[in-house]
């Protein structure tokens, strides 16, 4: 669970890099690392990212020379690439598996158009940044057309997801009947529902959409290995990224002193 947990957090570290990088801003991926890993942290624990890992982004980027502009370049494109990256593979689960479309309470008969519809947006999305104008206006905020570079991240954020996934598959998978993938794909659905509702971190309703899912599961064991997954995925990354601002603050302090 570890193991994964670091997977996924090497892939964060790329986001803001990545980002920048359509607006022709260099960030140095060391610098990525820590703002990155941090924002999604701090957010992912208390949920609401526009007021908390972006006011972490926004502070970092401050005292690296960089200002709001950049950080909203930073936070809108990192959201906008992942969630594509994430309708890519619940685009794809619901047309290989339609049934998993009743963990959202909906009727099997709306996967497949549900899945059909995801990737066509996505492909639609995809078609654009590689073949689209060559600058692209977010508001007042101006990238380059995104390019191949785009897909290299869809790559890298798919990787994240599936990371993620294996850090709760791990303690549960051998007590039921699901391999890998199709785990992949549940958690792909249910951190999409997660998301929507705005919930912090999807707590409780992440957890109830897995339970419906996962019946085979001990309602002890599954408890378990939720909280589990809490801890080491949410609660073990933000205390590290709390002690990584601390000695950066303290960093910022002296070298102004």
């Amino acid at each position: 669970m570890l193991l994964a947990t670091v997977i996924a957090y090497i892939a964060v570290a790329t986001y803001d890099a990545f980002a920048l990088r359509y607006a022709d801003v260099s960030l140095p991926l060391r610098r990525s690392m820590v703002s990155s890993t941090s924002s999604y942290a701090i957010s992912n624990l208390l949920g609401f990212p526009v007021f908390t890992g972006n006011a972490v982004r926004y502070w970092l980027f401050e005292s690296w020379g960089l200002g709001a502009k950049e950080t909203a370049l930073a936070a809108i494109i990192t959201t906008i690439v992942c969630n594509h990256a994430l309708a890519i593979i619940a685009g794809l689960s619901l047309v290989l598996d339609s049934m998993l479309i009743e963990i959202a309470g909906l009727d099997p008969a709306w996967g497949l158009p549900i899945g059909l519809i995801l990737l066509a947006i996505s492909a639609a999305l995809i078609l654009f940044a590689l073949f689209g104008r060559r600058e692209i206006r977010i508001w007042q905020l101006h990238v380059n057309r995104f390019g191949p570079t785009l897909l290299v991240q869809l790559l890298v954020c798919a990787v994240d997801y599936a990371a993620t996934a294996t850090v709760l598959y791990i303690p549960i998978g051998h007590l039921f009947g699901m391999d890998l993938l199709s785990f992949i794909a549940l958690f792909s659905i249910a951190k999409t529902i997660g998301i929507f509702s705005n919930v912090p971190g999807g707590l409780g309703v992440f957890e109830a959409i897995i339970a419906s899912a996962v019946t085979d599961v001990s309602v002890a064991d599954l408890a378990a290995a939720l909280i589990a997954y809490r801890v080491i995925f949410y609660v073990v990354p933000f205390g590290i990224a709390a002690g990584a601002l601390a000695v950066h603050g303290l960093r910022v302090a002296s070298r102004r002193n």
